[in-house]
């Protein structure tokens, strides 16, 4: 991988193995995930973490494979774990706030529990009802619908919904099916080279929020992680990669004490310690990323970004 040589591409998932499928369906299979570890070792990739990567940019002598894993499922404990274990591979785990050690669920994680035991026309019939009382669009999928309200506002049109078709309680689900990380495995991964940054507090969309709410998401992510006692690397993952005006950014890290901010548009020549946004590639998309993921795409979004510039 010549093009690579001295570059470090980031790879994000979300959920390994099978454990976890009902709870959020996209994602990767054990097999497929440790394939893929063993497919970028074939093609000459080290594994740094994600901070080395930050602050060896461009000293490396081949490409490197940066691992991480975004909202903290309790999948990363039982099937990424042995994974990194065996290979001796360092992971960040972006990790939302509130839901640290399954205190709650995020807005997104509630819809698709939703989903799971109503039919989309029930949903949308609910939607109907409650249209005029969260400013919800009249047409539009679920989802849209739901993403057309204000982010204060999700959280409590889903506990509606919640209410309405999901058999037992929020506190009760949490309880029983344990989704996120617990306290004990976050301590564990972290004696296995696993660092934990901040994914925002309630899994927020930042293409939406002021600048005042960017913050105190971010803040209270960090204070989250910090009284949960670990100290929060220096990087955010945006939730749904929706990234905020580029503009924003410079302020944003330096009121939250962050290196970088991560999105989902992997460029060619992107990554390097002078940039504060960087950019990853799915795992769960591409399980075995090849030419076409790691050079020939990014290189088509960097030569269609110098062209808008310029």
């Amino acid at each position: 991988m010549k093009a690579l040589k001295g570059s470090s591409v980031v790879f994000y998932l979300h959920r390994v193995g099978e454990r976890q499928a009902d709870f959020y369906p996209e994602g990767i299979s054990k097999s497929g995930f440790e394939a893929s570890v063993q497919h970028l070792l074939r093609l000459g990739f080290g594994f740094p973490s994600l901070k080395e990567a930050y602050d060896g940019v461009g000293t490396a002598k081949g490409p490197g494979a940066v691992l991480t894993v975004d909202d903290g499922f309790s999948s990363v404990y039982h099937e990424i774990l042995p994974i990194i274990r065996k290979h001796a591979l360092p992971l960040t785990v972006f990790v939302i706030g509130k839901c640290i050690d399954n205190r709650a669920l995020a807005w997104n994680h509630k819809l698709i529990r939703i989903r799971h035991h109503a039919d989309d026309a029930r949903i949308q019939e609910a939607l109907d009802g409650l249209q005029k009382k969260y400013s919800l669009c009249a047409v539009g999928s679920v989802q849209s619908r739901i993403f057309s309200v204000q982010d204060s506002q999700k959280d409590r049109l889903c506990d509606e919904l919640w209410d309405l078709f999901c058999p037992i309680s929020q506190e009760e689900y949490l309880v029983v099916e344990q989704p996120f990380l617990s306290l004990a495995q976050m301590r564990e991964l972290a004696e296995n080279n696993v660092e934990f940054a901040l994914h925002s507090q309630s899994h927020a969309d930042f293409g939406r929020l002021s600048y005042p709410d960017m913050r105190r998401e971010l803040i209270m992510n960090r204070e989250a992680l910090s009284e949960a006692g670990f100290t929060p690397s220096p990087f955010f993952a945006f939730p749904y990669g929706r990234q905020c005006d580029d503009g924003l950014l410079p302020a944003l890290c330096r009121d939250a004490s962050l290196k970088a901010c991560l999105g989902f548009r992997y460029r060619y020549r992107d990554n390097r310690q002078d940039h504060i946004l960087w950019q990853r590639i799915s795992l769960e998309q591409h399980p075995f990323p090849g030419l076409k993921e790691l050079v020939l795409r990014p290189g088509l979004r960097f030569i269609k970004d110098s062209i808008t510039r310029n």
